[in-house]
């Protein structure tokens, strides 16, 4: 009876975890007295000026990333941004949407509308929440290129002091989250995942998880795009509002840049250059 009751309760654990995966999470110890439970603030110029927001069939559904690539050719007459793969799709239906643009820096009237969309592995509708936020990632090409700056990609074994930038529903702002850290966690164990504690919410899926390059000097710092923000991984039904990170139980991925995505983008480089070409 105990080893039944037991393949129940893990039954309905992983019933659980498979259906749920928010958009963002914001953490504390949820008592406000002893100081905020959301700590994103306005981001810096020096670092807003790379991101931006994505806008599709009539609503703001999430934010990305612009890329400095170290390339010449055809491929630079067009701006390349990474996010997640899933603002791009009806969270209900798993249709993609039709009409999207990016908005650099949020700034509705400098809007650029897609050209674009890279090869992905995303399902929409995918039951189980874990393979789906491992495949949670695309490059998205402009129509036009956009003169500023851009991140470079780029991955660390053991990162640390990371920053989160992420659209903000509360402020409508583009609101810096950080320093954060990341997590282990037997639960949600993917080589694929970067698991964070860095507060964001809805719109803030797509957004850049950054920390200071290996090589550059703080005084120097440079950042790179180590991971794109995708949401939220729960086995619980509902946390307090400001609850703390809890790594087996509630806490927000990111999907890391490594050697499979850096090889996606290169293929799809290669692609705008051939089509250029033609």
């Amino acid at each position: 009876m105990t080893r039944v009751t037991g393949l129940i309760k893990l039954l309905c654990t992983g019933l659980v975890l498979a259906s749920q995966l928010s958009q963002g999470a914001v953490f504390g110890d949820g008592d406000q007295l002893n100081g905020p439970e959301d700590d994103r603030t306005s981001a810096p110029e020096s670092l807003i000026g790379g991101v931006g927001t994505i806008f599709c069939d009539g609503a703001l559904r999430g934010t990305g990333t612009q890329l400095h690539i170290d390339a010449t050719g055809p491929d630079q007459a067009h701006t390349i941004i990474i996010t997640a793969a899933h603002v791009l799709f009806d969270a209900k239906s798993g249709v993609p949407f039709i009409d999207c643009s990016y908005r650099p820096q949020n700034k509705r009237l400098m809007a650029v509308p897609f050209k674009q969309i890279s090869n992905h592995s995303y399902q929409p509708v995918d039951a189980d929440k874990l393979r789906q936020s491992e495949t949670d990632i695309v490059f998205v090409a402009l129509q036009h290129r956009l003169y500023g700056t851009g991140f470079k990609l780029g991955w660390s074994t053991e990162p640390t002091d990371l920053l989160l930038l992420g659209y903000n529903d509360n402020t409508e702002n583009i609101d810096l989250s950080g320093p954060c850290r990341s997590y282990q966690s037997q639960t949600f164990n993917r080589a694929e995942l970067l698991l964070h504690d860095c507060d964001s919410s809805a719109g803030s899926s797509g957004g850049p998880v950054l920390a200071i390059a290996d090589n550059i000097k703080v005084d120097r710092a440079e950042y790179r795009v180590i991971a794109v923000h995708g949401g939220t991984l729960t086995r619980i039904d509902q946390a307090a509002p400001g609850a703390r990170a809890q790594a087996e139980q509630w806490i927000n991925q990111a999907r890391k840049i490594d050697s499979i995505v850096l090889d996606r983008l290169m293929n799809f480089l290669a692609y705008l250059r051939k089509d250029s070409a033609n």
